[in-house]
């Protein structure tokens, strides 16, 4: 048996990591603990924190040869994007056991891929296979996370920052096939479903409790206009979106436009920033809990 814990952090490829850190500095005040270049990774990244959310904003390393190419093929492909979640859990052979059982396939930190009995502490799955890259890790053998000690709080962000962060709400996944993403989360990473709903004419929507602090909400287009849809046909299954639960909405709005963003309404209680206006992420804010959740 294995239980995932909490998020580690959700990853974000970018063109330039020095002008999105200062983005991320300037537009939510963020609690950095990392920065630097990982040779096994082939990376250039940081790790900051927003509210209780640990953000990897991460580009192409700027050195020849790369050991590890995959973080420059997917910039190549995608561009700026979001590029795979990443949790905590306590055993990582037993759940590396469970997805090899189910015929997913497991790589390691070069992209070579491996099957239990693992020798490392991490391990990622294929991005096509668990729509969108997921990584598992236990921890201990990474940079030290300050939400892990016990003197922590994510008040700051809550009650004095302008946008009034309280966690994230939740995290979009789009998907093809939404019995399938269901089956992946639910049966085998154990996750709860919490409620399930269709907005008319543009999606159908699972939401399922991960580990200790994370929802998901797995997305299927209905209509081909839609931003999940539009981003399902550029990019494939994957991350399109991570929202953030806000204590007040329409200061949160304010403070945005005041900082030169368009935020849109999109939908009953929810803003969002495009991708052209937060490299390219989609990026929310709402003060509505998702139906059932138990945080």
């Amino acid at each position: 048996m294995f239980k995932i814990g909490k998020l580690f952090h959700l990853t974000h490829v970018v063109d330039d990591l020095p002008t999105v850190d200062r983005w991320y500095d300037d537009v939510f005040a963020v609690n950095r603990f990392y920065n630097g270049y990982e040779k096994l990774a082939g990376r250039d990244a940081s790790l900051l924190i927003i509210g209780d959310v640990c953000m990897e904003p991460m580009s192409p390393a700027k050195v020849e040869p790369l050991k590890n190419l995959s973080v420059k093929k997917f910039h190549e492909r995608f561009g700026q994007h979001f590029h795979s979640i990443a949790w905590y859990v306590d055993d990582v052979q037993a759940i590396a056991a469970r997805l090899d059982e189910n015929k997913l396939r497991l790589f390691d930190i070069v992209g070579k891929q491996v099957r239990p009995p693992l020798k490392a502490t991490a391990f990622w799955t294929h991005p096509r296979e668990t729509p969108g890259q997921l990584e598992f890790a236990v921890y201990g053998d990474f940079t030290p996370d300050p939400r892990m000690k016990p003197e922590w709080s994510s008040a700051s962000w809550r009650e004095q920052h302008p946008l009034h962060i309280e966690r994230a709400a939740y995290m979009t996944i789009v998907v093809r096939d939404l019995p399938s993403a269901k089956h992946l989360y639910v049966d085998l990473l154990d996750g709860k479903l919490l409620h399930e709903q269709e907005t008319a004419g543009r999606k159908r929507s699972a939401f399922v409790a991960v580990g200790e602090d994370s929802i998901v909400e797995l997305a299927q287009p209905l209509a081909t206009d839609s931003a999940e849809a539009r981003d399902l046909e550029q990019n494939g299954e994957g991350i399109h979106a991570l929202v953030f639960k806000t204590r007040d909405l329409r200061g949160a709005g304010d403070y945005l436009r005041a900082k030169g963003m368009h935020p849109a309404s999109d939908g009953p209680n929810l803003i969002t920033l495009d991708r052209n206006q937060a490299f390219g992420m989609v990026i929310g804010f709402t003060d509505r809990l998702v139906p059932n959740d138990p945080r």
